[in-house]
């Protein structure tokens, strides 16, 4: 029997810069295993293999995608219990109890530095590109979260908050009610999607696929989609219910989606760019937009609307490039690393880490 796998991404490219929640995802495991060493040095590629075998034997997997390539991986839970990170820039992670849960395992020690040397100025070049591309990338999305705020602040000076308070109020009575699991819920804090160098990605279908009871909150920008899930979510801890928090893409102070596995329920945003309609009879839409806003705001503000949404795709289309740009070049780079690299060493670390798992 082959284990279940789910798909989510632990940090992501965003208005914010890099943003990670490796700390939140990794703090409650029993162990973990970080994977240092440059580019080229087989780490994604390690996660995958050890990940084949570990599935193939029936451990249920979460795969922490990587937001810059879409084909690699930067991460592995195995069971709820164990990781496999890459802990190296930008999600740089270092080991909180060394020798105890954590383990730092260098494949940089397998590289042959003599083979590297004579290619130190384009290394380096290379990395000062790449840095580059990122900085400016970082730049579009950043005035483009100015843009959002102002396409936001139209909808939010006719917003009714009287109405979405209730709305609010009688969904965590609908879902949470008077039930209490434990004294304090586990919270973990996650993406469901990236912008990366191919464009938004998202694993939405996925990890609501097994969820009978959606929730889908429809709404424009400002509308109070993110409160209305940021409100359930509080009291989905406070109920003492594990609750798994999946931040925007874009801007990861906004929530798109919340989900409680105990209750199987999952509240989320059912709005462009990860579209989402109901589809079976426990489907519910939340639709704040109509509830909480006048019927007329759309036809009022027509061209005002249509003027912020443009300038905003247009400045969020500017980024992707770069981030595209800064993709090949680090493939660039990964080839000296690659022929510089002692991959035997790599395979005897599998092995290692395949039976420390299955002790």
């Amino acid at each position: 029997m082959t284990g279940k796998i789910k798909n989510i991404y632990a940090g992501g490219n965003t208005s914010l810069g890099f943003y990670s929640f490796y700390d939140d995802i990794l703090s409650s495991l029993e162990r973990v295993f970080i994977l240092k060493g440059g580019p080229g040095t087989g780490k994604s590629t390690l996660i995958k293999k050890i990940s084949e075998k570990l599935q193939k034997d029936g451990y249920n997997l979460t795969f922490l995608h990587c937001s810059s390539d879409i084909g690699s991986l930067d991460g592995v839970i195995i069971s709820d219990k164990i990781a496999i990170v890459d802990g190296t820039a930008p999600h740089i992670i270092d080991p909180k109890l060394p020798g105890i849960t954590d383990e730092i395992i260098n494949l940089g020690s397998f590289l042959n530095r003599e083979k590297l040397l004579p290619h130190k100025k384009e290394i380096r070049e290379i990395k000062e590109q790449i840095a580059l591309h990122y900085k400016k990338a970082y730049e579009f999305f950043r005035k483009a979260k100015g843009i959002h705020d102002q396409w936001e602040e139209i909808y939010l000076k006719e917003m009714n908050f009287q109405l979405a308070d209730e709305v609010a109020k009688n969904l965590i009575k609908f879902i949470i009610g008077n039930r209490k699991e434990k004294e304090k819920g586990l919270r973990k804090d996650m993406f469901f999607g990236a912008i990366t160098a191919q464009g938004p990605v998202n694993f939405y279908d996925n990890l609501i696929k097994d969820i009978p009871t959606k929730f889908i909150v429809k709404g424009r920008p400002g509308t109070g989609k993110s409160t209305l899930m940021k409100k359930i979510a509080e009291a989905s801890l406070e109920a003492g219910f594990d609750t798994e928090i999946y931040h925007c893409a874009f801007d990861p102070m906004s929530v798109d989606m919340v989900l409680i596995p105990k209750l199987d329920v999952v509240i989320l945003d059912g709005t462009a760019p990860h579209v989402v309609d109901p589809a079976a009879p426990m489907d519910i839409v939340v639709d704040m937009y109509a509830l909480c806003l006048p019927i007329d705001i759309d036809t009022r503000k027509k061209e005002e609307l249509e003027t912020v949404e443009r300038e905003f795709n247009k400045m969020v289309a500017k980024g992707i490039p770069h981030l595209k740009e800064a993709n090949e070049l680090h493939k660039t780079m990964e080839k000296y690393y690659i022929t510089a690299m002692d991959f035997s060493k790599v395979e005897e670390v599998e092995n290692y880490i395949l039976e420390e798992i299955k002790l």
